[in-house]
């Protein structure tokens, strides 16, 4: 049995303390920021009540690790979760005997079902009064002042510890709904105590993709840790989930996810700060957005195992904030908006789309974060097509632009190693410019690209009366011997058929 750090100064004695198998009576208050690890071996007897104290800033901890549950509590239970006003919190019971009563000045508790999508996802959120079922979230919101939540129990054994499992859904009518929006499952973190999602031994996440998403009220997002082969978190996601903590995870087929006793932990040292300083040993491109205060982050990166398409247990979709003035990215993949998309190459003018929207107009900036891990000679352009500019992150860091809501989200794209075209905004339809010179007509090709293809000239009657192959040349000078008037140039490449009008005066 282990003690956490600063516990012995805060755990209030009346008598003494079991340790290891032998009984004896306590009174025991673990306060904020304390916690006490039974580990597999040992057994922990308190024969008087239990409190789990919680406040602003932390929360204290009941770690058991038995395979058994031995550990007894003759007497009352009492764990509490302090939540802050105005934010919604996904939340879960860590006693079996809750009910929703637990959540005092409110009505707002929700749980959602993910078969009730029918035509639109949002539909899957049903209002409840009732028992709280173990592991499963729900989200509650207070709307004037702080709470701090009493979810209370009589009698051995009533606070949750050992094996747990919980139902996920996907549901697949046909009414128009998108895959991405299916599948999505509110769990919760059923014990008194953090638990880590990279510990195999202690979950069974078989009948989903390996990644939660835990909502963040004060952020108006979600953070997100992805496990799989390669693990790594984007918005502050890291591989912890707090004590009697609601989050989501994304169904890849009908059945369950389960979690044990040896997932729980006491401690939860590494912070987003300590990922952000780990060396990461393949490439990746971190993009973050800010705004209004608010941020949002998405990741593309290359793994060997991974592929153009949707990879289970390496890519996360994205799961967008509703708030309306949260910024959000995503990336592209077969209509799919990924937050983290892992990719099987880094290869020259690799293209991803990137879309972004918010609901607030305004300036906005997207630019590299730290997290970036690219080698020296690959460079990285952020090409607005609503505003024809390419711009080089990695010389420059960072792009603002006006948003407006009614602009399309697609409206981005990034570049790995662009080609001149790209960089200078050269599209196929601009590959040629064509005019009248001297009676006859100068074509220039605008592009480095080496092109093939046929010239034809055609009078305003639709009849051809030139036609010749494309050259490589950067110019060409057609001398025909022309009347004056209209004529149509159509220059067709495999690329682009290019057609451009022009007057001929002799």
């Amino acid at each position: 049995m282990n003690f956490g750090h600063q516990l012995l100064n805060r755990l209030l004695f009346t008598t003494a303390l079991l340790m290891c198998g032998h009984f004896a009576h306590a009174q025991f208050t673990i306060m904020p920021s304390s916690y006490i690890t039974i580990r597999e071996g040992s057994t922990l007897r308190i024969g008087t009540d239990l409190y789990i104290n919680s406040n602003a800033t932390a929360s204290g901890y009941l770690v058991d690790r038995t395979v058994d549950g031995d550990v007894v509590i003759a007497g009352d239970i009492t764990v509490e979760r302090y939540m802050s006003a105005n934010y919604w919190h996904n939340t879960s019971s860590p006693v079996s005997t809750a009910n929703s009563s637990v959540y005092p000045g409110t009505e707002l508790v929700f749980y959602y079902d993910e078969t009730l999508i029918i035509n639109d996802w949002m539909f899957g959120w049903v209002m409840y009064s009732g028992a709280l079922s173990v592991m499963k979230g729900y989200d509650v919101y207070f709307d004037q002042n702080p709470v701090t939540v009493l979810y209370t129990a009589t009698g051995t054994q009533t606070i949750n510890t050992g094996s747990f499992n919980s139902p996920v859904t996907i549901s697949y009518w046909d009414n128009g709904e998108v895959d991405p929006h299916r599948g999505w499952n509110l769990l919760g973190n059923p014990y008194p105590s953090p638990v880590d999602w990279q510990v195999s031994s202690g979950w069974d996440k078989s009948d989903i993709n390996d990644a939660k998403y835990i909502w963040d009220g004060p952020n108006d997002n979600y953070t997100i840790w992805i496990g799989g082969g390669s693990p790594i978190g984007i918005n502050g996601g890291t591989r912890y989930i707090p004590s009697n903590q609601g989050f989501w995870v994304q169904a890849v087929q009908n059945g369950s996810v389960q979690v044990t006793n040896s997932s729980r932990i006491g401690e939860t040292p590494a912070t987003p700060d300590y990922y952000k300083n780990k060396t990461i040993g393949y490439p990746v491109l971190d993009l973050m957005a800010h705004a209004n205060g608010l941020t949002d982050e998405c990741m593309i990166r290359f793994l060997d195992g991974a592929s153009e398409a949707f990879d289970l247990n390496y890519d996360a979709t994205k799961l967008f904030s509703q708030g309306n003035e949260v910024p959000q990215i995503a990336t592209m993949s077969e209509n799919i908006n990924l937050a983290i998309n892992s990719l099987p190459e880094l290869k020259d003018e690799l293209m991803v789309p990137l879309s972004f929207q918010c609901k607030k107009a305004g300036y906005y900036t997207i630019g590299l974060t730290d997290v970036t891990n690219l080698d020296a000679f690959v460079k990285v352009y952020l090409k607005d097509e609503l505003e024809q500019k390419t711009i080089d992150l990695s010389a420059n860091l960072s792009y603002r632009f006006y948003h407006d809501p009614m602009n399309r989200k697609n409206r981005f794209k990034i570049y790995f190693n662009p080609s001149e075209d790209v960089i200078n905004n050269i599209g196929p339809e601009d590959y040629f410019s064509v005019f009248a010179n001297r009676g006859g007509i100068s074509i220039l090709k605008n592009t480095n690209k080496l092109l093939t293809g046929r010239i034809w000239v055609y009078n305003t009657l639709g009849q051809p009366v030139y036609s010749t192959e494309l050259s490589s040349n950067s110019e060409m000078l057609l001398k025909l011997m022309l009347a004056s008037g209209y004529y149509y140039v159509s220059i067709i490449t495999p690329q682009q058929i290019s057609n451009h009008k022009i007057f001929i005066s002799n």
